[in-house]
């Protein structure tokens, strides 16, 4: 009798550790887990589109602006992507070019038709206005992985979904010169993992622009934002990106990323 009861102390004891292992938590996704698998969700291979740009200012005259938008992916961490503008007349032939390294900085490029020139866009000008916008020059393609330390604050709900909430700061002194943002939130659908709403800080860490995301769309099996809207909250102006006719692992000719194609009219 004495040996059946130890056995069942000891059984009880085994049921009760198995239990304390089971009911621990699965590994819990870090901030920079997390935000490495948004960056890294799409499948497509090549991208194109045609982009609505509408700016509004604080008394909400607009101004609309048309965009033909091409993307590749070269490898799981390279992207290029080329803007040309269509329309109106006074910006037509404009274009800005992203070259994305792995290592080292990225490349940028804007082509401006009335000085007929190249320009390459400096790793301290990627805080400038895209074309008078809310949107930055490093807002326009993806974020460097490198360039911020994540956080993962508590999850919660926007627009019914949920979503994680990461919280990046600058990696670097640079980068927060070079971006000028000292810390930027953003809200990741759980689901899909797409970015569906970001708050931008300042150098001196006052709200200063909010992105929301009101248009999520699957196309091919692919996720894309087709509607952003920044709006810059000190000056009350947003720009809108309205994403229309997007074709997936679509033929794009290879010289569509480079620096010589920039200057030809389409």
């Amino acid at each position: 009798m004495k040996s059946n009861s130890v056995l069942r102390v000891v059984v009880s004891g085994l049921l009760a550790i198995g239990f304390l292992i089971t009911s621990q938590p699965v590994h819990a996704q870090t901030g920079r887990e997390i935000m490495q698998k948004a960056l890294h969700k799409t499948s497509w291979q090549t991208m194109q589109g045609d982009v609505t740009l509408i700016l509004t200012n604080a008394r909400g005259e607009q101004r609309i602006r048309k965009i033909k938008m091409f993307s590749r992916k070269r490898t799981e961490d390279e992207n290029d992507m080329l803007m040309r503008f269509v329309a109106p007349p006074d910006v037509r032939g404009t274009a800005f070019l992203i070259i994305e390294h792995a290592k080292g900085e990225d490349e940028r490029y804007l082509y401006l038709p009335a000085l007929r020139r190249v320009k390459r866009i400096a790793s301290s000008g990627k805080g400038g206005n895209f074309m008078s916008s809310d949107f930055t020059y490093y807002d326009i393609g993806r974020p460097k992985l490198d360039d911020w330390t994540y956080k993962r604050l508590a999850d919660t709900t926007i627009a019914g979904h949920l979503c994680y909430q990461l919280e990046c700061l600058p990696a670097t002194p640079q980068i927060a010169r070079d971006t000028g943002y000292n810390k930027i939130i953003r809200w990741i659908r759980q689901d899909i993992l797409v970015t569906i709403q970001s708050h931008y800080f300042d150098r001196g860490n006052r709200l200063w622009k909010v992105l929301t995301v009101p248009g999520v769309q699957k196309i091919n099996d692919v996720w894309f934002q087709t509607d952003m809207i920044m709006k810059d909250i000190q000056i009350n102006h947003q720009s809108e990106m309205k994403f229309e006719n997007i074709q997936v692992n679509v033929k794009l000719p290879p010289q569509f990323f480079s620096v010589r194609y920039l200057q030809r009219m389409r």
